[in-house]
């Protein structure tokens, strides 16, 4: 069994006057949304043993911000072609992960992350796709039932929970 967390970037900056979208930086709500999922995950007991990121801007601040607050400690390889990823170059990128790795955790961005999820979870199969939403710092996290990495596949996961930060922020409020 492995475990992915598909992470989609914190919310992107449309105001900065960049011009190229790789550069384009974190909006301060991206900035505070990171941390608040890294100690999520934290909490929730499911640091993962790998980081992996889409080296674009926003993608990569939302990885070290995240890293910190939910205690990782080891390296974040940054992967060049998860940046605007199909789903089928996403499966690719999964299928040549580190054995090792039994929980991995992947930063990137929409359609990739959502139409991958599908696929992954058989949604895209059976018309179930377009309900499935990862907002901008949306999370999904599956479990999929293979043994190596080398032998995911569409259909292989299970959908174990979907969280985003107006969804964590909305909980914590009601706790307190």
């Amino acid at each position: 069994m492995k475990y992915l967390t598909l992470l989609r970037h914190g919310k992107s900056d449309w105001g900065t006057g960049e011009e190229n979208d790789f550069d384009r930086p974190l909006k301060d709500r991206g900035r505070k949304d990171a941390p608040l999922l890294g100690r999520f995950l934290a909490g929730v007991g499911m640091v993962p043993d790998l980081v992996v990121s889409s080296p674009a801007v926003r993608a990569r601040q939302t990885a070290e911000l995240l890293a910190p607050a939910m205690n990782y400690s080891a390296e974040i390889s940054w992967e060049p072609s998860m940046y605007a990823a199909s789903a089928g170059e996403l499966m690719s990128v999964l299928r040549h992960l580190p054995d090792a790795a039994s929980h991995v955790l992947l930063v990137g961005h929409n359609p990739g992350f959502e139409d991958v999820t599908a696929r992954l979870i058989g949604a895209d199969v059976y018309g179930m796709a377009a309900g499935l939403r990862l907002p901008t710092g949306g999370m999904a996290h599956l479990a999929l039932s293979v043994d190596t990495w080398n032998g995911v596949q569409a259909n292989a996961g299970q959908l174990i929970w979907l969280v985003n930060p107006r969804l964590l922020k909305a909980v914590m409020s009601s706790a307190s």
